[in-house]
């Protein structure tokens, strides 16, 4: 018995130590996941600026932010933002108290006490700023500074800039190197403790304080604690591959967080100056051109994207108002007649070669919209223009807009003048020509008389930009005015353009009906027949016969309205109805869950160009098959020449995602399966939801929809480069 007994007893004792060096184990913390996990966060200096800040929803923003979260995307870091001034921030990382720094300048006193990457993230420029009411310092004469007290950030590169540039210009200042945060510097000069502050360029976008006068400029970078060499290595292979990934990377982020900030939102006194003496400045923009411009016919004021240009550029410095006087000519050409006799200021549309614009004693401004070209053909000639050798166009004369996109985009076509679009058209219709150019948002305005003479497009593949046309000598305008292009959201204008686009087709829709009356009385006749005949149950053959002929009838004329020829969806005139109903669904108090989805092709030029437009048919339709196989619960919609919208609702949206990723895949099997070029489908895809908290409308949630897409398309070329 006690022999049975000992082992059972050890075997217990074993147990119990088990069961404790367990519990041990368990309470004891993990030290070397913990430490390896410490190595992955990053402790980075969060300062308030253009680089670090918060957007009006509350979430973190800024240059050096997004920089920051696109290097985590390369390196895995997560970090821990500590916040200060520039100036104390500096000195926590030469003292190791944080990791990572942005917007640091390299010199050799610095780089004794902290470390450097290979790439800068950008490069800055350096400005004297002065209280918005400061008279006294001028930018034509910087003597004026001479005597003035001039903050400068303390340890700054700004403090040698300011050195070096004020012995050069024979100024003697006083130079005050502060630590305090530039609201609090700024405060400084309001109260006359400063004259003037030395800082970047994106610094300034307060009305009280403006940038007067430029002393330099020098890279910066993110500058790293001596006591982390370990990040140094990660950080310049993620800036390596960001740089391989988009080589304008830090452009692009310029372009988004200073250039709508900044010294880019002010005018300088001579701009300022030319604005106070010349007043109004006048516009002379072309009648009847929608969706661009045109002068409603009872009002006589502007309509069309031009509007919304102007209104956003009237205020969108911070240091001055631009009031703008529209003027309607009935065509460019007469615009710019005015505008050699002083009538006008400017004219827009335009998009005249830098050659032809010398001829005429003009500059264009950067482009402030762009539109598709189409290329307006007979029905009967849509499968073989593009094999055509020889064509020729019908052109506006004495149109320099036209002339120009014809040298430029087709330079190998005959061409033949007439006196208006109306006469072109009509022409192509009467075989005189076999086409005739046409901007995809210009169509909607002659697409009632398009659908008379039978009359089709073909995507050309081509693209304009449209610009405003300024007297060569008037130096001062065109400065203001091409600030305005760095300013005015593209988005806003392009959701303007495809507003008035939708506008122009439904009035187009009515006139189509007034035309044909007759077929919208037959239709309503026949209804009342049929309604007669159910009750008093007479001629029961004949009123079934009329419905069918009056049901027939209906369905022709919807299908032409709302059913695009070449794929069989819905087309850009039943999508821009359809949003409208979804619209005024929210508006009436509905709770609506929904998205867009925006589509557009790859390579359709180039299969149009090599293999001709009968492939470039067959690519639209292959793509479209795989776009309603996908979101087969969706309304899906072809809403330009290569590009398609889905709204996506019920199922379709609480699925949205798995069904983007989906048509990614389905995408990449067309590549592997089908040999031919038009038959493997490449489609960007931008997708974004309607929130009611941001989106004033689902134009909004459209154009969130849209910038997305185009992020995905530059990605995408970027990784097939």
């Amino acid at each position: 018995m006690k022999a049975c007994k000992i082992p059972a007893m050890r075997t217990k004792r074993f147990l119990a130590i088990l069961i404790c060096l367990m519990t041990v184990i368990a309470v004891l913390p993990p030290r070397a996941a913990s430490a390896e996990e410490k190595s992955r966060v990053v402790r980075v200096g969060w300062y308030d600026s253009p680089f670090n800040t918060f957007d009006e929803h509350g979430r973190r923003s800024g240059y050096a932010y997004e920089y920051q979260q696109k290097i985590a995307a390369y390196t895995g870091w997560e970090y821990e933002y500590v916040e200060g001034s520039w100036p104390q921030l500096l000195q926590m990382l030469s003292e190791g108290k944080i990791d990572l720094m942005s917007d640091v300048s390299y010199t050799k006193d610095r780089s004794e006490d902290m470390l450097f990457p290979n790439l800068p993230m950008g490069t800055e420029e350096y400005y004297v700023f002065v209280s918005a009411d400061n008279s006294e310092i001028s930018k034509d004469d910087p003597q004026t500074l001479s005597g003035k007290k001039v903050g400068v950030d303390k340890d700054s590169i700004q403090t040698g800039l300011f050195k070096e540039w004020a012995q050069k210009n024979g100024i003697e200042a006083e130079l005050v190197e502060l630590t305090n945060s530039e609201d609090e510097t700024f405060q400084m000069m309001q109260n006359g403790t400063l004259d003037a502050f030395v800082t970047l360029d994106a610094y300034g976008a307060n009305d009280s304080v403006v940038p007067r006068i430029e002393i330099g400029s020098s890279d910066f970078y993110f500058a790293v604690s001596k006591s982390r060499p370990d990040l140094l290595k990660e950080l310049n292979s993620a800036m390596g591959k960001i740089r391989d990934e988009d080589r304008f990377y830090n452009q692009h982020l310029s372009n988004k967080h200073i250039q709508t900030s900044g010294t880019y939102i002010f005018l300088d006194e001579s701009e300022k100056k030319w604005l106070t003496e010349h007043g109004p400045v006048k516009v002379g923009y072309q009648d009847n051109y929608l969706a661009f411009c045109d002068a409603d016919e009872k009002t006589g004021k502007l309509n069309g994207a031009l509007k919304e240009y102007l209104d956003q550029a009237s205020g969108c410095f911070g240091n001055a108002e631009i009031e703008f006087e529209p003027v309607a000519y009935p065509s460019v050409s007469k615009a710019l007649e005015a505008l050699r006799y002083g009538e006008v200021d400017c004219v827009f549309p335009s998009n005249l070669s830098t050659s032809e614009s010398e001829n005429l004693g003009l500059v264009m401004t950067p482009s402030i919209m762009r539109a598709e070209i189409y290329a307006v053909v007979h029905k009967s000639d849509k499968d073989s223009f593009a094999q055509k050798s020889d064509v020729t166009a019908a052109v506006v004369e004495d149109e320099p807009n036209y002339e120009s996109i014809m040298v430029d985009r087709f330079p190998d076509w005959d061409k033949k003048y007439y006196s208006d679009v109306k006469a072109c058209l009509s022409a192509v219709s009467e075989g005189k020509a076999d086409c005739m150019i046409m901007s995809n948002y210009q169509y909607n305005s002659y697409g009632r008389q398009c659908e008379k003479y039978k009359l089709t497009t073909l995507a050309t593949g081509q693209s304009v930009d449209f610009c405003i046309a300024v007297g060569r000598d008037n130096n001062e305008l065109y400065s203001i005015l091409a600030k305005t292009t760095s300013i005015v959201s593209n988005s806003a204008i392009n959701a303007a353009l495809t507003y008035y686009s939708a506008e122009t087709a439904k009035t187009r829709f009515i006139d189509l009906l007034l035309d044909n009356m007759g077929i919208v009385i037959a239709v309503a006749v026949g209804i009342v027949a049929l309604i007669i005949i159910l009750i008093i149950q007479r001629r029961m053959i004949i009123a079934e016969r009329k419905a069918a002929e009056s049901q027939r009838i209906a369905e022709n004329l919807s299908e032409h309205a709302y059913v695009d020829a070449l794929t069989s969806v819905r087309n850009k005139r039943a999508y821009d109805e359809y949003i409208s109903s979804l619209q005024e669904r929210i508006e009436g108090g509905e709770a609506l869950e929904c998205a867009i989805c925006v589509f557009d092709c790859d390579n359709l030029k180039y299969i149009n160009d090599k293999f001709g437009h009968e492939k470039g048919d067959k690519y639209i339709k292959a793509a479209t098959m795989l776009i309603c196989h996908t979101f087969k619960h969706s309304a899906v919609f072809r809403v330009g020449g290569d590009e398609f919208s889905a709204v996506l609702l019920n199922d379709d949206f609480n699925n949205r995602d798995e069904l983007v990723s989906s048509f990614d895949k389905a995408q990449s099997e067309t590549l592997k399966s089908n040999p031919e070029p038009w038959e493997q489908v490449r489609v960007a895809v931008g997708i974004a939801e309607y929130d009611p908290k941001t989106d004033n409308s689902l134009i909004d949630t459209i154009r969130r929809a849209d910038d997305m897409m185009y992020d995905n398309k530059r990605e995408r070329k970027k990784n097939n480069s």
